[in-house]
């Protein structure tokens, strides 16, 4: 990510942000795009610390724009943006996952950038080859339902496939199941957990999952998942949660999205005390329950 560029008065036609043309063009509400706005894809933002969790969460794929006749208007805005700062590289994830799906749902896709990946847009479109199985926790290749990963900032774009051994239907089905658009957006948190640090040996412990289903999704049409995750690791990190936010978008449409968290073991070692752990309190949960029904059975009257 590119450092502010603090430029003093405003000689130019215009100032921004990342200077260039990057896919996505920020624009306070009430101001005028430049000229070129067709061209653009413009994401309206309704103050300067929501552009700078946009350029936090995009990176060199956006910038702000601001016209000379809005700078003029509103010169404490002006003044806020000139005073921005962001670092030059970001080794922990900018924000939660709350934070990045309320910014990803107002963000149209990326175009430019998708364009120039090896990741299917359109009909016809070439299939990128499957990400390593180990990325998503699976034996076999048959399984994997992503794409080797496209990111753009701390965005992760990935097809999805369609076949999978694992889940088998009774009846064939012009839309994609239920069940197979909610395995890949599991894989598909996996896969960023793994590309943001968790070790290869690290596992993820399933705390809550919740979906949202908008639309239909065609089987023969080329489909992607974006995806954001708030965790990010190290050789020192200790165990902690993992979320992420995912949405699974054909056509540009956004047909369903996900909120999952997790919490990250990064060590076998770490997995196995936390599951000796979980044993016993399920053994105790067991004998607790156990009792309860014994008590209940000894005060009922024989029949």
């Amino acid at each position: 990510m590119q450092k502010t560029n603090n430029r003093q008065g405003n000689t130019e036609e215009e100032h921004i942000l990342n200077p260039g043309m990057p896919p996505y063009t920020l624009l306070f509400e009430g101001d005028s795009p430049p000229l070129t706005a067709d061209a653009l894809q413009i994401v309206t933002v309704e103050s300067v610390d929501e552009a700078v969790r946009f350029l936090l969460l995009l990176g060199d794929s956006c910038k702000l724009y601001i016209s000379p006749d809005f700078s003029s208007a509103h010169p404490e805005i002006d003044a806020k943006v000139r005073a921005i700062s962001l670092p030059s590289s970001i080794d922990e994830a900018p924000f939660d996952t709350e934070t990045a799906a309320t910014l990803m749902r107002k963000l149209p896709l990326d175009l430019k950038s998708l364009l120039k990946s090896p990741l299917a847009l359109r009909n016809g479109d070439k299939m990128p080859p499957p990400i390593e199985k180990s990325l998503v926790h699976k034996t076999s290749d048959a399984n994997i339902l992503i794409s080797e990963p496209f990111s753009t900032g701390w965005v992760h774009y990935f097809n999805m496939f369609r076949e999978t051994t694992e889940l088998t239907f009774d009846h064939p089905s012009e839309h994609v199941q239920g069940l197979l658009i909610s395995e890949a957006l599991r894989q598909a948190g996996i896969a960023c957990s793994h590309i943001q640090g968790l070790p290869s040996e690290g596992k993820l412990v399933l705390l809550n999952y919740s979906t949202n289903f908008f639309s239909f999704i065609e089987r023969n049409e080329p489909i992607l998942i974006r995806a954001y995750s708030s965790f990010s690791a190290n050789e020192s990190s200790e165990d902690k949660n993992a979320s992420f936010f995912i949405q699974m978008i054909q056509w540009g449409r956004v047909c369903a999205d996900s909120t999952i968290t997790t919490f990250a073991c990064l060590s076998t070692q770490r997995q196995k005390q936390l599951n000796e752990r979980l044993v016993k309190i399920e053994s105790r949960t067991k004998a607790h329950f156990e009792t309860k029904v014994n008590k209940f059975l000894e005060t009922e009257p024989a029949n």
